[in-house]
Parts: structure tokens; sequence; C-alpha cells
């Protein structure tokens, strides 16, 4: 059920009515953890085993870690999350990447190997719920907050529809606090997630679908494009994955809200980074954090001198770029952007102290370029990424970075590829630069709500009849 579906405008109010008539705690969150449930079987009912096993598996992994009597079963228990929740990962994730390389490398080696596939279908938003599983078997291990003796609360953490395909990625010290009385909705509340979800909405059926349809022939068939096309097809589709998937981070936002829930955010104008690091500071903020706390700090982080610190970058961002997707794109992606930001890292290390690059590092100019730069290098690596050969990814980079294609003659920009594009420059012009989300939410409360609820219908009566899954729902 795709959040910009007419399907589930029939779904959210029905649940958000039945929830707020229910009169006990335990009856809304029950109700809620089912809705959840029927939400995610609404893809396909077969997975629901995948999801309810883990969650009981790490629901009872954290009452155990808990009331063990030593260091030993606390590890255990631990141990027991972990292998569960990623050991379904691997197999549903990278059991086909794992098997066809396997393959592939016995080949090279001159061993007469037959094909062999298991056709393991990927349940939808494995990686983001065993991630939150995760965090809260490692919270409960380091005693950052206490075992759920409430396997409702617990399960509905997990499976919380709005979140549950593509993120945000909630943690449980920062969901858990919310459920303790079924939070209250205010006016306040109705309002803003109607702001959320339109700039969600907008966001992925007026931008990022519409992106969809030149972006995709192009990286489809590069070699019939002209360096021009290649140009635009980049920065198309620049906007239509930040639009897509922050789009669907908003509609997350808003919809939780309407709940009572608080969800954290997700993106920050990222094409504003003046810096690799910064970016992935407005990037996917819930993984970039993630990934730092659990796996980079328990790899040593910076503790353990400049090597050991370079070395941690590369494997923390070459797997944060293996949990994106099981292709040597994803590796690759990953592993270029771990260089990156060990070369940021090494080169701020050599300029620490200099009183004249403090100075420079100050001036609009330096700013400017430094957000063109940025830009740059995130989209060499969103090319190696969406491209779908060596090929044509080659292309394109060489297309990117002015470097002759040869060959090559047809030009094909559409007039409103540009113009969309410009709606999200203006975007983070506008509202980033500003640190404003828009001068509209000044408006009183009511007015906003009607003109939010109306744009909201007319986006849905004239939009597609059916719109394009949401790119992360493949993760």
């Amino acid at each position: 059920m795709n959040f910009a579906s007419k399907a589930f405008f029939l779904f959210l109010p029905v649940v958000l009515l039945i929830y707020h008539l229910l009169p006990t705690r335990t009856s809304k969150y029950r109700f809620l953890l089912v809705a959840s449930w029927v939400f995610y079987m609404s893809w396909n009912p077969w997975f629901i085993w995948v999801i309810v096993v883990t969650s009981i598996i790490d629901y009872a992994c954290g009452v155990r870690i808990e009331s063990a009597a030593t260091p030993r079963r606390r590890r255990l228990w631990l141990w027991i999350s972990v292998v569960s929740n990623l050991g379904l990962l691997a197999y549903f994730k990278y059991a086909n990447f794992f098997i066809a390389n396997s393959i592939a490398l016995a080949r090279q080696l001159g061993w007469p190997v037959p094909d062999c596939a298991l056709h393991v279908i990927l349940p939808l938003g494995i990686s983001f719920h065993t991630f939150q599983g995760l965090s809260y078997t490692l919270d409960v291990y380091r005693g950052k907050i206490s075992a759920v003796r409430s396997f409702t609360d617990f399960a509905l953490f997990v499976a919380f529809f709005p979140q549950l395909v593509a993120g945000p990625i909630v943690r449980a010290s920062e969901f858990l606090p919310q459920m303790t009385v079924p939070p209250p909705v205010t006016p306040q509340h109705v309002v803003e997630g109607l702001h959320w979800f339109l700039i969600g909405l907008f966001k992925k059926v007026f931008i990022a679908d519409r992106l969809a349809q030149f972006v995709d022939p192009v990286f489809a068939q590069p070699e019939l494009y002209d360096a021009v096309t290649h140009r635009w097809a980049i920065l198309a589709y620049a906007a239509q994955i930040y639009c897509d998937f922050s789009g669907y981070s908003d509609l997350a936002i808003g919809t939780a809200k309407w709940f009572g829930f608080e969800l954290p955010q997700n993106f920050n104008f990222p094409y504003l980074s003046a810096s690799i690091t910064e970016f992935w500071k407005r990037w996917h903020m819930t993984l970039s954090t993630w990934m730092r706390d659990y796996l980079y700090i328990s790899l040593g982080g910076s503790r353990r001198g400049n090597l050991r610190t370079y070395v941690n970058l590369l494997a923390t961002m070459t797997l944060c770029g293996l949990w994106h997707g099981a292709s040597w794109n994803y590796v690759l992606w990953g592993l270029y952007n771990g260089v990156l930001l060990a070369a940021h890292r090494a080169g701020d290390h050599l300029l620490q102290g200099l009183a004249a690059v403090g100075r420079v590092r100050q001036s609009p100019a330096y700013r400017l370029v430094a957000i063109l730069t940025t830009f740059l290098m995130v989209a060499v690596g969103l090319v190696m990424v969406r491209s779908q050969s060596p090929a044509g990814c080659w292309l394109m980079e060489r297309s990117l970075l002015g470097w002759p294609t040869g060959g090559a003659s047809l030009r094909w920009v559409p007039t409103w590829v540009p113009l969309l594009v410009g709606l999200v420059v203006a975007g983070h012009l506008f509202s980033g630069l500003r640190e404003v989300r828009c001068g509209f939410a000044h408006w009183p409360a009511l007015p906003r709500a009607v003109v939010y609820a109306a744009t909201i219908c007319l986006l849905v009566a004239f939009g597609p009849g059916s719109t394009k899954a949401f790119i992360y729902f493949q993760f």
C-alpha cells in the first residue's frame, strides 16, 4: 500500500477514527499494532512472519539481557538477537548476490558450476525494521534503556506503519517514552501533520514520479543520448531521489503526528552541504547516526589513531553501501563515500590551526564553491548506484565531468525537467538558507488546514492513477 495511493486514503481515515474512538491505552495500541501488520501484509501477506518472529526474538532477548545474572549470559542473549536479525537480513537480501558471485568466481577459476538461484523475494522494509530491533537490544545491553515488558508496546515500536517501510529509523529511546500514555492530538498536531503530509505528497507525486519519466530511459540506454542530456539526467536523478525519499519521510512524520507521535527529522536540505561530512549529517540522518553509534564507534571510532579512524570510516561506509543494496554498485558507492570522508578528515587535520584557512572558509565565495564541489562529488556517487552497467556508468561519469564521450547525438531534455529541478533548488535556497520551513507556516491554523487539505485532495484526485513505488522500498 503506497502512501501516495488512493487505497491508503481509504485505509488511513478508518485507522485514525477507530484509534481515537477506542477508550483505553491497551485497546488503542493493540488496534494500531494490528493495523500496522495489515498495512505490512497489503504488500505480501506471507511475509508477516518475518516481522512477527523478529519482534518476538528481540522482545525476549531484551528481557533476558536485563535479567541475566552474568555478563556472559547478557552477551549470549545479545548475540541471539544480532544473529537472528542479521541472519534473516543476509538471507533475504544477500543470498542471491552471494550465490551469483560465488558461481562467477568458480567459473573464473575454471570450475564447471551450473547456474543456481534461490529466487528470494525481499520482504518490504526489512532493512529498516531489523535495524530498529537491533538498536533496541544493543541499547538494553549498554544500559541506555530498560527492557520493555509489554510485547504489544515493543511490537508496535517495530511495526508502526507510518515509518515501517522506509524510515525514518526510529530508536526505542525516542519512541517508547512517547507510548507511556497515548499522546494527545492537538489542533496544532493536525495542522503540522497536514503540512508535512502535503510537502511529502507534493515531492513524490509532482516532482519525483514526473522526473522518473525522464531519468529512467536515459540511464537505461545512455549511449543513445548526448552529454547535455546525460548531465540533465544526473541532475534530475539527484532531485528525484531526494524528493522520493525525503517525501516518504515527510509523509511518515505527518501521519505520525495525527496519532500524537513525533518521528525524527531525516533530511535537512542536504544539497546545501559544504563538505561530504556535512552531507552525511544532512542526508538520511537516522541511518547516518545509526551507523555512527552502532558500527563506527563499535569499531573504535576515532579513538585509536588516524590510520585506524580512516579504516573505520571505509569499513562503515562500505557496509552502509551494502545495506542499501546487494550489488557491486552499492559496495563501490559505499567505498567511494568512505574514501571521501577519510580524505576530508585528513585534509581538515592538515589544515587545522591555520588562521588564513579559517578566514577563507568564512567567506561566502568559499561556501558557494564548497557547496558546488560537494554536490559534484555526491553526483558522481549517484551515477554509480543508478547506472545499469559499467559501460553506462563510465559514459555518464565522463559526461558529468566534461570529458569527451563521442558518438551519441540525441538531445532530449523536456522543458519541464529544468523546471522541476529548479523547484528543488529553489526549495533548498528559500527554506534551507533561511532556516525556515515555509512562510505559510505562520498563517492561522484553520485557514492553513483548509488549504492543506484541499491541496492534498487535488494532488490525489488529479495525480496519476497509480504512483511509482518509493525508491527506498527496495531497501
